[in-house]
């Protein structure tokens, strides 16, 4: 039977379909627990409270050409607990393929004994036809493996599915009832429940689908065709100012399950939803009657519901930390005039060059839609130990297609801007372990900076940049720890191709062209709206960067061109992996100015919480603390900034369960092994540096532990221990 039924999957599969039902969705979500210090913020914030459920009913009728391809008549939206309720989309996962959802493997999969044991436990009848049960158990104790109850009829379609999976630390459970209509068990109820946490914070979301009739037969193809004209989502990451987290995270467990679980990809057929109004527009009164939505916080009114751009009532409390002000008659997710002012409690931070600093700005936006605005910033900056106040203006216009700027001012900057140190790590590091790792410059400048996106697949990045740059030392010596009785290192680096000291003061105008490229990107839509699954493509970059000689009075002549390759993908349910490979040169003659190299990227922070791909382990920004006395670990940052050829390779390989998981008897937990392997050849220094790894990401669902051995030109130099916070990877999304 179980043969029979992973045989017949893909022709079952693919007679779902070309039906239309009315559908009673309901979906709810709730923080069960919430860190101390983001209860007060996210209440007054977001107007959410921990243990409170939000979500909203939706009565639909839905035309379903595929279980990727539907129709979505909306008749009525109702919020619970939600001020601006969103309808909720029909949607049903497809157990006939391979995979499903996370890549987890579905019970079906062709190899399917391979990863489950089929256990018959007895026949029933459903809706008069006969069915048989069985229990289904993975064969290993590793994620993304089913275990649950299926019932199948005797032709092998699915007529109930009760199971629990985890996959990327979400428990999802989930109750798949069918009915017999059109010659096909199609769909009736469905119930699924997700429950995780994140950094100490733990929730969960509950998603109920009901048809209100048997389905009935849908023929009208003239009604469904691909949208004409399709308006593209392109890659924009905007970060609002005031951060919404809460109401993103539940609304990414709806997003996900449409996005991941929705997916056929063996079908080859394109995604596609399409909604329309029976009403006007959605209704924010509460459900209350409907015991789908009680069982917590009955005290709580309706006012405390979500909204995520709340206002309040000015106090000269807001002013201690970072806040946005908005003005304004309100739009449906955004208000046409917005003050952001910028705290300097937490953009302080202490250098050697300038001793403690303090950062202030206030920032006007108008908007006329959510990506479309017009922003004037002012930024000053306070040295104390230079006496000196400097700060810049910017001016930006930014559309979902389309980002100009143009910047003045008198500033430092960091003799890597694009793989910048983080100035509140270099705090840490300068004062309590007497590590000075970020170098810096005064950069009197004019710059306009473009950004072009004609698609998802392909954009244009440019800027223009005109400025005085000076030479700045040491001015302090200041310390909180005489760490190993260190002496500061100069603000000037050397390497073997740059022994000179610092620079001259000089003019320097420079341009820089960026290409980007995605070959292979899949695409799906929603209504008019084409969006995309941003790991299904490498990324291949070209960088054109050049300085102009006698141009504005410019001496800093060099001419340079990289190409770049990035991709992440998945090997396998329980492997992923991620490349990134750059290869460079410069034509004709090498900067003369050490500012103008090539620099790398290295990571050895004393907190890491970013991209934990992008950078070789062990050429440091900062020696960290469970290296002890080892000074090998303290390796120059520009140790390996080339004027010439280089080629370098980053690679990470993210495992469920390798080696060390399972002896330790982790196997269940979300900790993930990792392999890392990274290289970079130089060729003016002779130099091949390479580096092998392992990890562990995700201890105690906080931490990542790491070993790192590194090789010059073959010979082993040393090993390094890192210890970083959790970076949570998600390989998939490659940034631009």
């Amino acid at each position: 039977m179980i043969s029979k039924a992973i045989e017949m999957a893909p022709q079952h599969g693919a007679q779902i379909g070309y039906f239309s039902s009315e559908v009673i969705t309901k979906e709810k979500g709730r923080f069960n627990q919430v860190i101390g210090l983001a209860k007060n913020r996210l209440k007054k914030n977001e107007g959410i409270q921990e243990g409170q459920w939000y979500g909203n009913q939706t009565h639909s009728k839905v035309y379903v050409r595929s279980l990727n391809q539907i129709i979505h008549e909306i008749i009525d939206v109702r919020g619970f607990q939600k001020k601006y309720p969103r309808p909720t989309l029909f949607f049903w996962p497809d157990f006939y393929q391979d995979y499903i959802g996370t890549n987890c493997v579905s019970p079906l999969n062709y190899h399917g004994r391979n990863f489950y044991s089929y256990s018959h436990t007895g026949d029933t009848l459903v809706e008069g036809h006969q069915a048989l049960q069985f229990d289904v158990k993975p064969l290993s104790s590793g994620d993304r493996l089913f275990s649950g109850k299926l019932t199948l009829s005797i032709d092998g379609w699915i007529i109930r599915w009760q199971a629990q999976v985890e996959s990327d630390a979400i428990m999802y459970y989930m109750d798949l009832q069918h009915q017999w209509s059109n010659q096909a068990w199609l769909p009736k109820t469905a119930y699924f429940k997700l429950s995780g946490g994140l950094m100490g914070n733990y929730g969960e979301f509950i998603l109920q689908e009901e048809l209100q009739q048997k389905p009935t037969n849908w023929q009208d193809i003239s009604s469904w065709q691909t949208p004409q004209p399709v308006k593209e989502r392109l890659n924009i990451s905007e970060v609002g100012f005031d951060e919404v987290f809460a109401t993103q995270l539940l609304g990414n467990f709806h997003q996900s399950l449409l996005r991941k679980w929705k997916s056929r990809p063996q079908s080859g057929l394109i995604t596609m939803d399409s909604v329309r109004y029976a009403i006007k527009g959605e209704s924010a009164h509460n459900t209350l009657g409907d015991q789908f939505f009680q069982g917590s916080r009955n005290d709580i009114l309706l006012e405390t519901a979500i909204d995520t751009l709340r206002k309040s009532p000015f106090s000269i409390n807001q002013l201690i930390f970072s806040k946005s002000f908005y003005l304004g008659p309100r739009q449906k997710d955004f208000y046409p005039f917005e003050i952001y002012y910028k705290s300097p409690v937490f953009d302080s931070n202490f250098n050697t060059v300038e001793g403690f600093v303090a950062n202030a700005g206030l920032v006007f936006r108008k908007r006329w839609a959510r990506y479309k605005f017009l922003e004037a910033e002012f930024l000053g900056r306070r040295s104390f130990g230079l006496n000196r106040n400097t700060g810049y203006v910017k001016l930006r216009y930014k559309t979902e297609t389309f980002d100009i700027s143009l910047s003045q001012g008198d500033f430092v900057q960091q003799m890597n801007p694009d793989n910048s140190i983080s100035p509140e790590m270099n705090t840490l590091s300068t004062l309590l372990l007497k590590n000075n790792q970020m170098k810096i410059f005064r950069k009197e400048f004019w710059n306009m900076s473009l950004i072009k996106r004609f698609s998802s697949k392909f954009f244009l990045k440019g800027s223009l940049d005109w400025s005085r740059r000076s030479q700045m030392d040491n001015t302090t010596d200041y310390y909180w720890f005489n760490y190993l009785n260190r002496k500061f290192t100069t603000n000037n680096p050397q390497n073997a191709e740059y022994t000179q000291d610092g620079f001259a003061t000089h003019k320097a105008f420079i341009s820089q062209l960026t290409l980007g490229f995605r070959p292979f990107l899949t695409q799906y839509y929603r209504n008019h709206i084409r969006e995309s699954e941003w790991g299904s493509s490498p990324l291949i970059l070209v960088k054109y960067r050049a300085g102009w000689n006698g141009v504005a009075e410019s001496s800093a002549p060099f001419n340079m061109l990289e190409l770049s390759y990035l991709q992440n993908m998945t090997l396998s349910p329980w492997i992923k992996a991620g490349f990134i490979i750059n290869a460079g040169t410069f034509l004709g003659s090498a900067p003369t100015n050490f500012i103008d190299f090539k620099h790398y990227n290295g990571n050895m922070n004393l907190v890491l919480t970013g991209e934990m791909l992008a950078s070789h382990r062990l050429v440091g920004y900062y020696q960290n603390f469970t290296s002890g006395a080892n000074q090998r670990l303290n390796v120059n940052h520009y140790a390996y900034s080339t004027a010439g050829t280089y080629l370098e390779g980053l690679s990470l390989f993210q495992f469920s369960n390798l080696w060390l998981k399972p002896l330790l008897g982790m196997k269940k937990s979300y900790v993930k092994e990792l392999l890392i392997a990274n290289t970079v050849y130089i060729q003016n220094q002779k130099l091949l540096y390479s580096e092998l790894g392992y990890g562990m990401d995700g201890l105690l669902k906080v931490l990542r532990l790491e070993a790192i051995s590194s090789f010059v030109n073959g010979k082993f130099n040393y090993v390094g221990l890192r210890l970083n916070l959790n970076s949570r990877i998600r390989i998939g999304n490659i940034p631009e």
